[in-house]
C-alpha cells in the first residue's frame, strides 16, 4: 500500500486509505487533477509531502497539487507547490482559475472549522468537476474549542457543513424549499473523522 511505503498518517494514523481505494479506486488510471490543502511536516521546507507522493505514484498519469500555508521545497516530476493560506477564499479562487478544474480536492490543512468552510465555499461550486469529490479529513475537530469546534449542534464546523450538504443532495427535489440555491451535491459518503462529498 502506497500509503505505507510514503508513512503517511492516511495509513498509519487513521485508516483513511482503504476509504480512499473505495473512492477513489475507479480515477486511478485517468489523466486527474488534484489538490491537496496541506502538505504537513509544519514549518520546514523540507519535511512533508508523504501524502502528495502517495498521490502522485497512484495517480500515475496525474497531476499532483499540494497548498500549504508554510513554504515548502517538493522539486519532484508532476507534484506542484502552492503556498498560501486556506482561509483566504481570494487566494482559492485564483488558484482554482489557474490550476483547476480539480477531479479532487483534499482538505488535510489547518482543521480549524472556519477555515474548512472557507475553502470549501472558495472551490467546491467552482472548481471540482462534476462527478469529482472534495474530502474533508480530521473531522472530529468538530467537537474541539481550540480548533473553532463546539459541542454537537453548532452550526459553524466541518460536521454542520456535512450536515448541511444532505439537506444540498435531496432539497431542489422539494418545490417548497425557497432558500438558497441547493449545492450541485450528487452523493455523500460519511465515515468516522473523515466525509467524501461527491460533486453532480
Amino acid at each position: 500500500m502506497l500509503a505505507r511505503v510514503y508513512d503517511t498518517d492516511k495509513a498509519r494514523g487513521h485508516g483513511y486509505a482503504t476509504l480512499y481505494e473505495r473512492h477513489l479506486g475507479p480515477l486511478r488510471n485517468r489523466p486527474i487533477n488534484l489538490l491537496e490543502i496541506g502538505i504537513g511536516g509544519y514549518d520546514s521546507t523540507t519535511w512533508g509531502g508523504a501524502s502528495l507522493r502517495t498521490w502522485r505514484d497512484y495517480f500515475q498519469r496525474g497531476q499532483i497539487h499540494g497548498l500549504d500555508i508554510a513554504e515548502k521545497r517538493i522539486d519532484e516530476p508532476r507534484i506542484h507547490v502552492h503556498r498560501g493560506d486556506q482561509s483566504d477564499q481570494a487566494y482559492l479562487r485564483d488558484l482554482g482559475r489557474r490550476h483547476g478544474p480539480f477531479d479532487i480536492v483534499i482538505d488535510d490543512g489547518s482543521h480549524v472549522n472556519a477555515h474548512i468552510q472557507a475553502s470549501f465555499e472558495a472551490l467546491f461550486i467552482d472548481y471540482v468537476r462534476p462527478s469529482g469529490f472534495y474530502i474533508i479529513e480530521d473531522m472530529s475537530t468538530a467537537y474541539l474549542d481550540e480548533y473553532g469546534g463546539g459541542p454537537p449542534g453548532h452550526r459553524s464546523t466541518s460536521v454542520g457543513l456535512v450536515q448541511d450538504l444532505c439537506d444540498d443532495v435531496n432539497r431542489r427535489h422539494w418545490a417548497g424549499w425557497h432558500g438558497r440555491s441547493a449545492r450541485p451535491v450528487h452523493a455523500l459518503h460519511i465515515y468516522e473523522k473523515i466525509a467524501f462529498v461527491q460533486r453532480s
